[in-house]
């Protein structure tokens, strides 16, 4: 039994030293990440933005819309480390090395950063579907009213702005700290539901199907939401140029064609099917938000 503990207590030392050493060894990679970033950032024609680069949506945009002041010979680069996005702004806030982040708007960071006031996101993200337990898919079929779906409890990650929303709406929210660990939860009934922007669902119900969920059929959820480039406060340039290149993009029909390669399914699938609308008020929303500007937005309520 001496021996037993012993072993054991080796073993534990051991898987707890190596823990702590890829953790460090992580930490020294980004901040060599970082510091590598930094001296790049002090050239002005090279625009750092978060992640570890690939295609996507955001990224296309972004050297699209840049495209648009050749004089300037724009270059987008990826940071190359995945980081949470309140890391992000810290170092979009302290110019270390990233100078343009993709996010939602609220008054908060409207505040902090400076916003381009373009929804690149055509405010979809404020169009949700449910995701419910697989065996309880008629759950909103008899929702018709406010009140009625505020009864209902869903399940949001505890610093998500849509967690306010929701909130400041009268709805009780079950609040997690891991976001894959909230579709767990879904599963064994710790919530009722939880909304997905119809630009995620698919895909998050894809990767998470082998749970007990499935994708709610009657209702869409709605509140506005605007989702920007941001840049540091300071940087009035980079924010006009970027959307200068926004507008010329809407103007000459190239931003809805990207837009649409990479979510055009989706659009299109949500507008092919009969839900009803549950429709919440954002007031985390800026009075900046151009709502008036109905060529900006895609609706489906129609």
């Amino acid at each position: 039994m001496l021996f037993s503990c012993i072993f054991h207590g080796i073993d534990y030392i051991k898987s707890t030293t190596q823990s702590m050493f890829h953790n460090k060894l992580h930490q020294l990679w980004l901040m060599l990440v970082l510091v590598s970033h930094g001296a790049l950032s002090q050239d002005k024609n090279i625009v750092i933005y978060p992640g570890t680069g690939g295609e996507s949506y955001f990224s296309e945009l972004l050297q699209h819309v840049l495209s648009y002041n050749p004089d300037k010979n724009y270059q987008i680069q990826a940071l190359g480390a995945d980081i949470p996005k309140n890391r992000n702004f810290e170092l979009l806030a302290n110019n270390d090395g990233l100078h343009v982040v993709f996010s939602g708007s609220n008054l908060e960071r409207e505040h902090l950063y400076r916003a381009v006031h373009f929804p690149i996101l055509k405010g979809l993200q404020g169009w949700r579907i449910p995701l419910v337990k697989r065996n309880n898919q008629d759950l909103f079929k008899d929702v018709h009213t406010l009140d009625s779906f505020k009864k209902l409890i869903p399940g949001q990650f505890h610093t998500w702005s849509d967690t306010q929303v929701l909130e400041a709406n009268g709805i009780t929210v079950a609040k997690g700290t891991d976001f894959n660990g909230l579709f767990g939860m879904l599963s064994k009934g710790r919530f009722d539901y939880f909304p997905r922007s119809i630009l995620e669902i698919d895909n998050d119900y894809l990767i998470h199907k082998h749970l007990n969920i499935a994708i709610e059929q009657n209702i869409i959820i709605h509140y506005p939401t605007a989702f920007y480039f941001f840049v540091n406060q300071d940087n009035k340039e980079l924010a006009t140029d970027l959307l200068i290149g926004l507008e010329a993009a809407h103007s000459d029909g190239s931003l809805t064609r990207l837009f649409m390669q990479f979510y055009g399914d989706q659009v299109n699938k949500v507008i092919d099917t009969k839900r009803r609308i549950i429709q919440l008020q954002n007031p985390l929303l800026p009075a900046t938000t151009p709502l008036e500007r109905s060529d900006l937005w895609i609706k489906l309520d129609n």
